[in-house]
């Protein structure tokens, strides 16, 4: 991470600038509860959806601004080699963010409501790892918000049990 130590008197201020990294994917840094909920995610839903569904981390969308979603969702298809671009035209049927400490839940609503439903994207979950939630969002602002019980997304028929997601953080 590139930042700077500036001197003010005899205090040093840590000023941070953007990684190459947080320029690329238009989002910062993830922590570790970041990638451990991203994995688990992609895992569990695989699981129990591979036959219906590719789960796809790190997708470069081909958006106004660049957009990477932590995890996009696409129905199974084949991937032609001879013919992957490296930014994917065609929009995902859902996109998953997880929040990340220097975020806010608005900052990633307005990612679904101007980059990702503007694609055609079906339905945009946001993953608070605080409140050990998931709030779904839809094109047309129906909101859900799911931290017991079964998540249930109307876009995909995807249900996952929201405890089982949640279950190793503290």
């Amino acid at each position: 991470m590139m930042h700077e130590e500036l001197y003010e008197g005899s205090a040093v201020v840590e000023t941070a600038y953007a990684t190459d990294y947080e320029i690329e994917r238009n989002k910062p840094m993830p922590n570790i509860i970041h990638g451990f909920l991203q994995n688990l995610l992609g895992v569990l839903l695989s699981q129990l959806y591979s036959n219906q569904f590719m789960f796809i981390q790190e997708l470069s969308l081909d958006s106004t601004p660049p957009s990477t979603p932590d995890i996009c969702i696409y129905p199974k298809r084949k991937l032609d080699v001879r013919t992957v671009a490296a930014r994917e035209k065609e929009a995902p049927l859902t996109t998953i963010e997880i929040l990340s400490p220097s975020q806010s839940v608005n900052e990633l609503m307005h990612k679904a409501w101007d980059i990702y439903f503007p694609l055609g994207v079906k339905s945009a979950w946001i993953v608070v790892p605080e409140l050990k939630g998931i709030h779904i969002v839809l094109p047309d602002d129906t909101n859900f918000f799911f931290n017991t019980g079964m998540l249930s997304d109307p876009a995909t028929g995807i249900e996952i049990p929201v405890e089982k997601i949640f279950e190793d953080l503290l």
